[in-house]
């Protein structure tokens, strides 16, 4: 292991060249003083190595509290250097690069391999944790990760954990080279097993993947702290009203926050949970809540949202102009992206009331749906009838049709503004997993149904699958009956929990099931034969050769690795293609939401570019039809309305309030 010192800096650098120069690729990882490459944090040293795991290794010192750093001119030539590499090769690299990033590195045309996300391709599909140290305890057995837990160990006695800079150079130097080592040995290993399973074409997607989502990472989306603050506030006060009424009705004070306290206050009423844990207790979740007809457990679930709310979703923003998550293309075993840190695909759709409203009959009909879809969505039916009162208190849950003029509305999408001169587009696709799900077992008639504008997928599955027609009076229940067998299917669920979701028995649900599968031509063999591959070899592969490992005893499960995966695979094609379109543009993408993205329309190039993004979102290379809903999402996210109702861009951009948008400079300012 070389530490590199001032003296050795020359001689050190021209090796690097060497295997820059032999290799066309580094191994690359940084060590910092936190984790957050966009507030106050820095690196303090870089290891870098080359592919063979025995190879040459290095560990630059920049910025640690004892021991020798590097000349700031060094370690500008080091990045100059590195600036040169065509292949960038990391664990989670896109941690890593935002941080060379912020001290020059120039990332643009590099191919960037993230083997965190070739590991995911070769993994058990079951497999969750894919640290470094875990996947290497997997392949290579304890000892080959012991050096990771010593040191943790060690930088914890010091208190050097949140802050690797107050370690010395040579106890982090030999720490990141066995990061280095173990990524490079990790590469060429997976490689080999990536090369023979075949997947060398979702390997490369993902590759150019890593690249886009660096890039949408890196721009960020704007914050409006203002809304933030403003919301908190009628939060705070919202909370102490609601407490005032719990203590009220139980009579008396307690840990609201507190289940086993809740469920004490809840037995002194003579109150049991409907619901209960997997050992047989009380739990008093969600779906406990809206099975108790009393007011308390309105009231108890809206503090808990409004706690959650405030918590999760407004104090993170406070002091943030602009917003940057950290998008994992290896975050599912699907192969559909997560966010984190934080997730921005878990937004909230629907506002929330910071009063109680009057309880009439369209209100009435409009929470017992919404609650009804709180349960459908837990994989249970309703048990309880809740009575006027109770309902009262749930109706602080709103909808998506969120009204800014409106001071009792919340809504937490409203907090993500365009920057100036910008506006937001969102792109949805439109029953998308349905249209993916279909293409699998393609004929005529599902082509000529693929190939239909504006239609109803599941009205259509329930008139072949179920012989009926839309004059019938029973055609809402078959059509709702469709529905919950598509999406069974897709998801994997079982009879019993069918028959849950239909409020009927399992053998009943069955019964539907085998005549859906009869009805919907090649329905049947295209579940039979993904569920009969996986249990005699144990993977499948979707259509873009992404492999699944999956135990036989979960079989049933290939059908939906199979739908979701290609269509998370096919929106990565179409955002690579997009970001390239981008390249030489004003405007930007933003987030993407499952199968919806969020781009930053530049004002100049509103009158073209949404459409074209249009375009190359129903473009795919599966040649599915698919279809895309585009929306403008003006003053925020959280407002949208049809792109097409919009008369004309001047009229739009006239509608907004420039002046409460927050000017928000994304480069970076050299003082000096």
């Amino acid at each position: 292991m070389s530490i590199v010192t001032n003296k050795t800096f020359e001689d050190q650098l021209d090796l690097l060249k060497e295997v820059i120069q032999k290799d066309q690729a580094i191994v690359v990882d940084v060590e910092t003083n936190g984790l957050d490459s966009y507030s106050s944090h820095q690196i303090c040293g870089v290891g870098v190595g080359e592919m063979d795991s025995m190879g040459l290794m290095q560990y630059y010192p920049i910025r640690h509290h004892q021991g020798e750093n590097l000349e700031y001119r060094s370690y500008k030539k080091l990045i100059e250097v590195l600036n040169t590499v065509p292949n960038l090769i990391g664990y989670n690299i896109k941690f890593d690069l935002h941080f060379l990033e912020n001290d020059g590195l120039e990332i643009s045309d590099q191919k960037l391999i993230d083997v965190i996300v070739m590991v995911r391709l070769i993994e058990d599909s079951e497999i969750k944790e894919l640290s470094l140290t875990d996947t290497g305890r997997r392949h290579y057995g304890d000892s080959a990760v012991q050096y990771d837990i010593d040191t943790k160990k060690e930088l914890r006695s010091k208190k050097w954990n949140k802050d690797f800079s107050l370690a010395s150079p040579e106890m982090l130097g030999e720490y990141c080279k066995k990061d280095v080592s173990l990524t490079a040995r990790l590469y060429q290993d997976v490689l080999q097993q990536i090369e023979k399973t075949n997947q060398q074409q979702i390997f490369e997607l993902e590759c150019n993947l890593t690249s886009v989502l660096f890039n949408v990472e890196r721009q960020g989306i704007s914050v409006d702290r203002q809304y933030a603050k403003k919301t908190q506030k009628s939060i705070v006060l919202r909370l102490e009203e609601v407490r005032e009424e719990i203590y009220k009705l139980a009579d008396k004070e307690f840990n609201i926050s507190s289940t086993q306290q809740i469920g004490e206050m809840f037995n002194t009423l003579g109150i049991e949970s409907p619901v209960k844990t997997p050992k047989g207790r009380d739990s008093w979740n969600e779906l406990a809540l809206v099975n108790i007809n009393h007011p308390l457990a309105g009231l108890i679930r809206q503090y808990r949202t409004l706690e959650k709310l405030n918590s999760t979703y407004i104090e993170p923003y406070l002091e943030s102009d602009i917003m940057h998550t950290s998008f994992c293309n290896w975050g599912t075993s699907t192969g559909r992206l997560s966010s984190r840190d934080p997730n921005l695909q878990n937004i909230p759709r629907n506002h929330f009331k910071l009063s109680t409203l009057p309880l009439d009959a369209e209100l009435k009909s409009s929470i017992q749906q919404r609650i009804a879809a709180i349960v459908s969505s837990k994989g249970q039916t309703a048990i309880e009838t809740l009575s006027d009162e109770v309902l009262q208190t749930w109706t602080f849950i709103g909808d998506e049709s969120f009204d800014d003029s409106d001071k009792n509305q919340l809504a937490i999408r409203r907090l993500f503004v365009p920057r100036k001169n910008h506006t937001l587009v969102s792109f949805d696709y439109s029953q998308m997993e349905v249209r993916v799900f279909l293409s699998y077992f393609r004929n005529d008639t599902i082509d000529e149904l693929l190939n239909r504008d504006n239609v109803d997928f599941h009205g259509e599955a329930a008139k072949l699958a179920f012989n009926v027609s839309e004059n019938e009076k029973d055609f809402k229940f078959y059509r709702q009956l469709a529905k919950a067998i598509t999406f069974g299917t897709i998801y994997g669920i079982g009879n019993k929990k069918l028959s849950e979701q239909l409020g009927t028995t399992p053998k009943e649900a069955g019964a539907y099931k085998k005549r859906y599968f009869q009805g919907l031509e090649g329905s049947k063999d295209f579940f039979d034969k993904a569920t009969e591959k996986v249990a005699l070899r144990g993977w499948i592969k979707n259509r873009y050769g992404r492999r699944y490992v999956i135990p036989s005893q979960f079989a049933y499960k290939g059908v939906n690795y199979l739908v979701q995966g290609t269509s998370a695979d096919l929106l990565s094609e179409r955002m690579i293609e997009i970001d390239k379109y981008l390249a030489d543009k004003k405007s930007h993408v933003l987030l993407q939401v499952h199968d919806e993205i969020i781009c930053e329309i530049h004002d100049e190039e509103l009158d073209i570019l949404p459409m074209e993004i249009k375009k190359l979102l129903e473009t795919n290379s599966l040649d599915i039809p698919l279809k895309v809903d585009m929306e403008v999402c003006s003053p925020s996210w959280a407002t949208k309305k049809d792109f097409e109702s919009v008369d004309t861009v001047s009229d739009l951009l006239e509608s907004v309030d420039w002046d409460a948008v927050p000017i928000v400079d994304n480069e970076y300012i050299d003082w000096s």
